[in-house]
């Protein structure tokens, strides 16, 4: 459970959030306690600067010693004072008292105070302890002066102040600044982790149960999809891009399964024959030598037949797996006249024209392109009557296509016929009858070269008017 939590995706993004919340706040107290603990240092710097301006004024407007009570009443609260000779001694100073008027101890003055340590400010620690801390600010009174440390005793002279502020209010007011931040900080953080697990939850839900679907697809129910609410968010991509996976998976299954059954079904029928005639001589009942070369005959050829479809799959298969074909310069016009020429010789009595009106170049394998002209061919020839004329085309378009084209004027085909012609094993007459002597793959061969060269095969029919099957590929120089 705990490696499952820490796993997935609703914990992480709920770790991320609260880690960012936590340094953004963290961050943000960090500066306002900083920027605090700087304004009352500034604070306490200010006090100390307007303490030496009316030091220095009642110091030199006195002209008598100065005495405890006098001494009190030239600080403000909290302040602390030293009067210090000009050996660096000090003379006389004030009690250390916070703002309640509680005693604390004082600033630990360096004895004897050097002369360097004056006209500046700097922090000082408390005598005998790290605390209270003191901004401590010793300045020259520019003169003598003469103070009595105790009632009765004699005049001291004088000629350096120091003033010190403790720091333990500001430091005080930051602690407990630090204390509410904290438990502030926490609660957020708190609401931030109920927040954040609700929000998840809710927005995470598709996700299971597109998870939900792709287990349910994976044990048998393709029929399943994903109900996509929103089709435009991040999730409702996803979720529209694996419908379309398992349509596509759905589709690779079906076409499958047919493609077995059409080539059962195409194997069935010589592997029949050949069965039937091979019985009949086991049986003694093919004596006659005439009937024995027969049977050879329809023997051979019904063999030949299942290595030509057997050849053909092959070919179907390598194709699909989409192996490397060759990349050379291919002329197609050369290859229209060779399979025109080719085609007369089969069918010598049929109109066959090539219309090749300028060179047309192409980049691929010569021998699957003059195979896609033999097929496309030999379609025609094979479908349409003997006097129909067929007219093959090369030529380059003005948008850098590589165009073939075989056009005959037959009986055309119907438009259901037209779209599924390019599909394994399929013929437009329904008996399915291979008699023709075709394998069913021809056209499906085609339009697979024609894609392996990143072209299209497409056909163009109407009834009674003829048909026009089209290779477009890229055409190159």
């Amino acid at each position: 459970m705990a490696g499952a939590w820490r796993g997935s995706l609703r914990a992480r993004l709920m770790v991320g959030v609260v880690l960012l919340a936590a340094v953004g706040m963290v961050a943000v107290n960090a500066v306002s306690l900083v920027g605090l603990r700087l304004n009352l240092v500034d604070v306490a710097d200010t006090t100390l600067a307007k303490t030496r301006q009316t030091l220095q004024h009642r110091v030199h407007s006195r002209r008598a010693p100065i005495d405890e009570d006098n001494l009190n009443s030239l600080i403000p609260d909290g302040a602390y004072i030293a009067l210090v000779d000009a050996r660096g001694r000090v003379v006389a100073q004030t009690p250390a008292r916070d703002l309640d008027g509680r005693p604390r101890a004082r600033p630990d003055l360096p004895t004897p105070l050097p002369d360097s340590f004056a006209d500046h400010v700097v922090t000082l620690s408390a005598q005998g302890m790290p605390v209270p801390r003191y901004r401590t600010l010793a300045f020259s009174l520019g003169h003598s002066a003469t103070v009595r440390p105790t009632p009765g005793a004699s005049p001291q002279p004088f000629s350096r102040v120091v003033v010190a502020k403790s720091l333990q209010p500001a430091e005080d007011a930051v602690y407990w600044l630090i204390g509410a931040d904290t438990a502030a900080t926490l609660a957020v953080l708190g609401g931030i982790v109920l927040l954040s697990r609700g929000v998840l939850g809710v927005g995470l839900r598709p996700l299971r149960n597109m998870a939900a679907t792709a287990t349910a697809i994976a044990d048998g129910d393709i029929d399943q999809r994903i109900e996509v609410a929103r089709p435009h968010s991040e999730v409702g991509e996803v979720g529209t891009a694996l419908n379309r996976a398992f349509d596509e998976r759905q589709r690779s299954e079906e076409q499958l399964r047919q493609f077995v059954a059409n080539a059962s079904h195409e194997l069935r029928t010589p592997l029949t024959t050949i069965r039937g005639w091979a019985q009949l001589h086991l049986h003694g009942l093919a004596q006659d030598p005439a009937l024995i070369e027969r049977a050879m005959l329809r023997i051979e050829g019904e063999a030949a037949r299942m290595h030509s479809m057997v050849e053909e799959l092959l070919l179907l298969a390598r194709l699909d797996q989409g192996r490397p074909i060759a990349h050379a310069p291919v002329n197609l016009g050369a290859l229209a006249d060779d399979a025109v020429t080719d085609a007369r010789v089969v069918a010598p009595g049929r109109p066959i024209t090539a219309e090749v009106p300028d060179e047309v170049f192409t980049r691929g394998d010569e021998d699957r392109l003059r195979q896609v002209l033999q097929n496309l061919l030999s379609n025609a020839l094979r479908h349409t009557p003997p006097d129909t004329p067929v007219t093959v085309t090369a030529r380059s378009l003005p948008d850098g296509t590589a165009e073939l084209t075989v056009t005959d004027q037959g009986p055309g085909m119907p438009p259901a016929t037209a779209e599924r012609i390019f599909e394994r094993f399929y013929r437009g007459d329904e008996s399915r009858n291979p008699t023709s002597g075709g394998t069913g793959l021809g056209l499906s061969i085609v339009k697979s070269i024609a894609e392996a060269h990143h072209g299209t095969a497409t056909v163009h029919t109407t009834l009674g008017k003829g048909s026009t099957f089209t290779v477009a590929l890229p055409a190159t120089r």
